[in-house]
């Protein structure tokens, strides 16, 4: 089959040697022996800074739509970017179609968020199942992916006493747009279960299209099955976080923990900070005597085998995402996981149930200095629960998180055939 995967936000392969979601995905339809082609925005939205173009890699190819740029992740710069992205993509790929430059998708994979590009996705679908003969793989699907709850997490811009009367004022336009979205798919997926259960109240009095459950997921091969044993027990401890560094995190009240550590003349726990973002110069401005005394290490933006290590010497993970960005299990919990880290979490939610299930971690109130101290008190009182939850988290990865078994399933998903493809077939112009 022909496969189009349409993501702006995931690392390219130029750009990291870590594969994300989208990398991933391509790489096993590209394998399974699919033409794979990933379009993506010229923007990076982790740096902020307009991309190198990416060279074909792993068997798929990747394109590149102009986007203009955008500092604030919640911002209507933002948005005239995935406006931009969105209308690009329609334009170059028609173009592509009608110049014979590229065969005619049987599936694209969308993400969402960026809102407005399956709507586009959908006039690409219908204009090719209204002129061409695919029936023998029924016809050009789409398929749109969740990643965020869009348009619920711009909620949080909002004083909580405003959000539930009038968030679905102020973004029902957006609302409206995740209607289509959620509404026009021939299937959804999504990596995480509170997504799906949210597209089925977008679709409820409708058509349902099917749908399926895929984790991010991580590489376990890549992590030790016996960390939980040989794992270093002496203080300090490490803890760690991998990630970004932006406004959905709080890492603030990790590093007033460290101080308050310093204050009691404990040194229990060494706090390592991997990856970059906006928020990293003024974490590191603030904690500068805590990164002196050796209590906090930032490492900055790392590759692979330093992630690996770094997580294999640790003790503890932490999962500081603030609730109200709505995240359902973020990238770095199936890292954690695969490593046998603990997750120490102010997450809750979908993830919160997890570990609460399969005693992989535990909760913390996000804000609340006193509430992760006692989380961390907790381990260092009981020696034996880290031990038990890094082989329980172990052993939720390979349940749940196994991209060697998660990401075939879900490309058996998207290219099956469904009955009745949901498209309202429109006139060519």
């Amino acid at each position: 089959m022909n496969i189009w995967i349409v993501n702006p936000f995931d690392q390219l392969p130029n750009e990291t040697d870590v594969p994300l979601r989208y990398w991933s995905l391509c790489k096993t339809f590209a394998t399974q022996g699919h033409d794979v082609v990933w379009w993506s925005s010229d923007y990076s939205h982790l740096t902020k800074t307009k991309r190198e173009p990416c060279l074909d890699t792993d068997g798929f190819s990747i394109r590149l739509i102009e986007t203009p740029p955008y500092k604030k992740n919640i911002s209507f710069a933002r948005l005239r970017n995935h406006k931009a992205f969105a209308d690009g993509f329609y334009r170059e790929a028609m173009k592509s179609i009608g110049d014979k430059e590229l065969e005619v998708p049987d599936r694209i994979v969308v993400s969402l968020p960026p809102l407005g590009v399956a709507e586009q996705a959908f006039k690409i679908r219908d204009r090719i199942n209204h002129s061409l003969s695919t029936a023998s793989s029924g016809g050009c699907q789409v398929v749109v992916d969740i990643m965020d709850a869009w348009p619920e997490t711009f909620y949080q811009v909002l004083p909580n006493y405003l959000r539930k009367h009038l968030g679905a004022v102020l973004f029902a336009n957006m609302h409206r747009s995740a209607r289509r979205a959620y509404q026009g798919a021939d299937k959804i997926t999504a990596v995480g279960q509170s997504y799906l259960d949210l597209a089925n109240s977008y679709v409820a009095g409708t058509r349902t299209p099917p749908m399926h459950l895929c984790y991010h997921g991580a590489e376990l091969s890549r992590f030790s099955t016996d960390s939980a044993t040989t794992r270093c027990s002496n203080t300090p401890l490490k803890a760690v976080y991998l990630g970004a560094m932006g406004s959905g995190y709080d890492l603030q009240t990790i590093l007033e923990l460290a101080a308050r550590w310093r204050a009691e003349k404990r040194f229990p726990f060494q706090i390592h900070f991997a990856g970059s973002g906006p928020k990293e110069p003024q974490l590191i401005k603030r904690s500068k005597s805590l990164i002196s005394e050796g209590r906090v290490v930032f490492h900055g933006q790392i590759g692979r085998d330093a992630v690996d290590q770094l997580l294999a010497t640790a003790n503890l993970a932490l999962v500081p995402n603030r609730p109200g960005s709505l995240v359902a299990c973020p990238y770095k919990a199936g890292e954690y996981a695969a490593s046998g880290l603990p997750i120490l979490s102010c997450l809750g939610g979908e993830l919160g149930e997890l570990l609460k299930h399969w005693n992989a971690g535990s909760g913390y109130k996000q804000g609340d200095v006193e509430s992760l101290h006692n989380a961390f008190e907790n381990y260092l009182l009981n020696p034996d629960l880290p031990k038990q939850q890094s082989l329980n988290a172990r052993k939720m990865s390979e349940a749940l998180f196994d991209r060697q078994i998660c990401y075939p399933q879900l490309t058996t998903f998207i290219t099956a055939l469904v009955d009745q493809p949901n498209a309202a077939h429109t006139a060519l112009d």
